[in-house]
């Protein structure tokens, strides 16, 4: 496989339109100048001078009244950039939780300081929080990605306990005998327990605003204050400072483990 050697190496500028030229062929098949400069909103004559210098390196053919297309080794080096941009805006909106069009936008910032070995890490690590149990499903629901309880052996147990019961229900075989600890929901648990630890949400639930992931998110401490007075329809529940009034209907939509 052909690539660029030391002596062309591309600027962010370059890369970027060498990346707009082949998002502009996949969509319209015929790529001008005028379009790249709508793209990139950027001047007429500062697309002719990048259209040169890809010309140079052997990435473009620019030729008068011609439609400008990408060379093979074009083509290779535009994956590569289009590779790294997609990893890293997915780990700034799946890991980090950056919101779509902030992380667009940082992304085309930061994709050109990476190197193709930091990206193949990259976007191992993504696969790798997507397939793990505990990981995926604390950060791809914008849970914390570190530990807001340190030294604090209690917290530890429940979280561990936590990621057995998402293993389990995964329907992965492996033996907890002696180690797992059901999870209920928390309308099964208001009574007797004043402090639980949140395993996940119904889908629902996460869809609507009053349950925020902000403060409903796995491995959250729950703080049982008192039942509604009126016929117990209701749990008070608070998460850190924020207090909650939780339907019944609902608590029994949110799976939980005592924490004492």
């Amino acid at each position: 496989m052909r690539e660029l050697d030391e002596n062309h190496e591309l600027t962010q500028s370059l890369e970027d339109y060498l990346e707009a030229i082949y998002e502009l062929t996949s969509e319209t098949k015929t790529v001008r100048s005028s379009s790249i400069a709508d793209r990139l909103q950027v001047r007429r004559p500062s697309v002719t001078s990048a259209l040169r210098s890809l010309a140079e390196k052997g990435l473009v053919v620019y030729l008068p009244y011609v439609p400008i297309t990408l060379t093979e080794l074009g083509e290779i080096e535009a994956k590569k950039i289009i590779r790294r941009h997609k990893a890293m805006e997915i780990f700034l909106e799946r890991i980090l939780g950056v919101e779509n069009e902030e992380s667009h936008e940082l992304a085309c910032r930061l994709e050109h300081a990476m190197n193709d070995e930091v990206t193949t890490r990259l976007v191992e690590f993504v696969e790798f929080v997507d397939s793990c149990p505990r990981v995926g499903a604390s950060l791809f629901r914008r849970s914390d990605y570190h530990c807001r309880e340190k030294n604090n052996d209690q917290y530890c147990a429940m979280c561990i306990h936590g990621c057995l019961d998402e293993i389990v229900h995964s329907g992965r075989t492996v033996d907890l005998s002696g180690v797992h600890r059901e999870s209920k929901s928390l309308a099964e648990l208001r009574e007797g327990h004043e402090t639980l630890i949140l395993v996940q949400l119904a889908e629902e639930l996460m869809e609507r605003e009053e349950f925020s992931s902000r403060y409903w998110r796995p491995n959250k401490t729950l703080h049982l204050i008192k039942s509604d007075p009126e016929g117990d329809a209701r749990l008070a529940v608070r998460i850190d400072d924020q207090l909650f009034n939780v339907e019944i209907a609902d608590a029994e939509k949110i799976e939980v483990i005592p924490c004492e």
